[in-house]
């Protein structure tokens, strides 16, 4: 054996021995990684799930999700949107998974946050199909910190559960166009559907499925296309059953809308460019706080115009390329590179033109395709054959990296900020801070042999206002209302805890003197600019004060019973009459609408001299026994002549604007209204 090197086959041994521990220490690094960015992402999207928000969007998904999981009532759509349209049913039914759990919106946000972590575990495995390691390390960095991709991951909202499903449909989409996979073809068109079902911004895709479809007709299995479709189409039958048996209401109201004028402009450019960059964050501290916060936080956002430069010259760059190899014949790269770009660029097209304004949740299925062409970028420019390719490389990753890191300053800045300052023109007051005193109100309601809630917030229609639909959420299955308490009162028979969400008003300063308040239960929100307030009530009859009780009640024919008045306010010509009706239902409507009591002022000659109409409380909520007051401030013209006025009293339907006939001793009819008084106009103040 001579000396002069390695035996050939002891080399080749090495060389397999160095190219194995290489390859193990590859996969490994990749792999740690890996699990980091997804560890970040988990943080960004998990922590602190009680500082969500909790609008009414998310309150009546949850109604909704609730009603299915836990009264097995099923959903054949979902809940309407702004337009008055009924949503599909995929959102209600996938919320109703988390809410069969737990009645808990905590809980539920959380099954919407895992979803969107997981979400960017499909990125990486998407982008590292695609284009490989390089390009789905980078993406994948950037799509776990990008501002608006964790701000919509952490709140239950139709949106947010779109961005899971649409890289679903973007992986089928390969498999079925690029690839060529005949089974690929109805798990594209199911997953299609599947996105519309869970909102119907996700129509966008349809046009980018066709375009798909034009570009890569001759790798497509088309004999599996019809079955696709017909797939497809079955998820809307329960849609289409229920619009069918309520006179295809959606179908003609969706119909309307498209008739409204169009509107051609770049909102939607607009739109996809802040989602992609993280810019415009003032929407979420509000335009009062903006500055507040931006002189708080480091000044990077030119990395976030970067970023957007990045991904929409990525774009551009694989359509040229595309071009450029239509002759022969895309590769695997290129494809999936024209893929991510017309993913980006379509709902830029599609919504340029509109009837309603576009806002930037109707973008989020772009998602994650900035990403995925930046790393995308990454990855050709690592590849470069150019002596100082390694040199670029190593710059647009550090450049890369600067944008994560000045991104992710900025996202938990923001949520810091939003749920430490009271940013009420942006985000809201935190569901955390609902949840304990709805928690405080539950404790002094089972103290008091389970006396029943009472809200006292802005509005009291849970289908129209925010905090009564928070609070059926967070008071379900317990005995609750909500009362309006910028216009009423309610004293009910039984016992009762008040939780006052809204500004002291004249109304709850009322209520002070009937109910005592639980000062120790007090909570400051944010900043501690405001409080929830919880008062106790023991039940029975209030002696209200000032009351002028009528002899004998005035019946209305649904139920409602007028037993006296108050008279307040400065009752001089030019001075403002505050008039409260004292009333008492006798029952609970079962018709489901509003009423509302008009007062027409009339002075001695019976001349009409003023008026003030207003809701009473939600008939949905009217008890045998309550006593309820409503208030009107009325203003008296300066010319009016001084005597002992009238009022005239009534009530209506809304917004039918019938008059509710109002009974007799025997129950019959007897006219539409009573004149109640007198009313001493012309001497001065009366009262409070």
């Amino acid at each position: 054996m001579s000396g002069r090197g390695i035996p050939a086959r002891l080399s080749v041994g090495h060389d397999m021995m160095l190219t194995g521990r290489k390859g193990l220490k590859q996969p490994l690094a990749e792999l740690t990684l890996l699990g980091a960015l997804l560890l970040l992402a988990a943080w960004l999207r998990l922590h602190r799930l009680d500082q969500v928000e909790f609008l009414w969007d998310q309150a009546e998904i949850s109604k909704w999700a609730l009603r299915m999981a836990r009264e097995g009532e099923i959903a054949w759509v979902g809940p309407p949107s702004s337009t008055g349209v009924y949503s599909f049913l995929g959102t209600v039914w996938l919320m109703a998974i988390p809410y069969a759990l737990s009645p808990s919106p905590i809980l539920a946000t959380g099954f919407v946050a895992f979803l969107n972590v997981v979400a960017v575990l499909g990125c990486y495995l998407l982008a590292r199909r695609w284009f490989g390691r390089q390009a789905a390390l980078a993406s994948t960095l950037l799509f776990a910190v990008a501002p608006w991709a964790v701000i919509y991951s952490r709140k239950i909202w139709q949106v947010e559960l779109l961005i899971p499903f649409t890289l679903l449909y973007a992986a089928t989409g390969w498999w079925a166009f690029v690839k060529g996979k005949g089974w690929a073809v109805p798990a594209h068109a199911l997953a299609l559907a599947w996105l519309i079902q869970v909102h119907l911004s996700a129509i966008a895709l349809v046009p980018l499925t066709g375009l798909w479809t034009l570009l890569f007709w001759r790798r497509l299995a088309w004999r599996w296309v019809p079955p696709a479709i017909l797939l497809a189409a079955l998820l809307f039958v329960p849609y289409l059953l229920f619009d069918a048996r309520h006179q295809w209401f959606s179908i003609r109201r969706f119909l309307e809308v498209t008739q409204h004028p169009a509107t051609l402009d770049a909102s939607a450019l607009h739109a996809v460019w802040i989602n992609t960059t993280g810019l415009d964050l003032h929407w979420l501290t509000g335009p009062d706080r903006y500055p507040e916060f931006t002189a708080a936080t480091p000044n990077l956002r030119s990395l976030f115009v970067v970023e957007g430069g990045l991904a929409f010259g990525a774009a551009l760059l694989a359509l040229l390329r595309a071009a450029r190899q239509a002759r022969r014949g895309l590769d695997g790269e290129t494809a999936a590179a024209l893929m991510a770009a017309t993913w980006l660029v379509m709902p830029i097209l599609f919504y340029t033109r509109h009837v309603v304004p576009i806002a930037p949740h109707y973008v989020t299925t772009i998602f994650p395709a900035p990403y995925l062409l930046i790393g995308w970028l990454v990855q050709r420019v690592a590849s470069w054959d150019h002596p100082r390719a390694r040199s670029y490389a190593l710059a647009l990753g550090l450049l890369v990296g600067a944008i994560a890191l000045a991104q992710l300053r900025e996202i938990t800045g923001l949520l810091r900020f939003v749920t430490t300052h009271d940013t009420l023109r942006g985000y809201d007051t935190p569901l955390g801070y609902d949840v304990r005193a709805a928690q405080t109100a539950l404790r002094l309601g089972r103290a008091m042999d389970d006396a029943e809630v009472i809200l006292l917030s802005e509005g009291d229609e849970p289908r129209s206002y925010e905090m009564p639909a928070t609070a059926d959420v967070l008071l379900y299955g317990y005995p609750h209302r909500a009362v309006d308490i910028r216009t009423a009162l309610v004293l009910p028979a039984g016992p009762a805890v008040y939780w006052a969400t809204y500004a002291m008003t004249p109304g709850e300063a009322l209520l002070a003197t009937f109910a005592q308040e639980v000062p120790e239960a007090r909570l400051p929100l944010r900043e501690g600019k405001r409080t929830y307030r919880f008062y106790r009530w023991p039940g029975g009859s209030p002696t209200i004060p000032d009351l002028q009780r009528l002899p004998r009640p005035l019946r209305w024919a649904n139920g409602a019973q007028l037993i006296g008045y108050r008279i307040a306010g400065d009752l001089r010509p030019g001075g403002t009459l505050r008039w409260t009706l004292v009333w008492q239902p006798a029952r609970t409507p079962d018709e489901d609408v509003y009423y509302h009591w008009f007062n027409h002022l009339l002075d001695d000659q019976g001349t009409f001299r003023g008026q003030r109409d207003g809701p009473s409380l939600l008939p949905a909520y009217w008890r045998a026994g309550d006593t309820i007051l409503n208030w009107f401030e009325i203003a008296i013209p300066a010319d009016a002549p001084p005597g002992d006025y009238r009022m005239r009293v009534g009530m209506y339907t809304y917004p039918a604007l019938e008059n509710v006939p109002l009974l007799d001793e025997a129950g019959r009819p007897a006219g539409e209204w009573a004149e109640i008084g007198p009313i001493p106009i012309g001497r001065g103040s009366a009262g409070r």
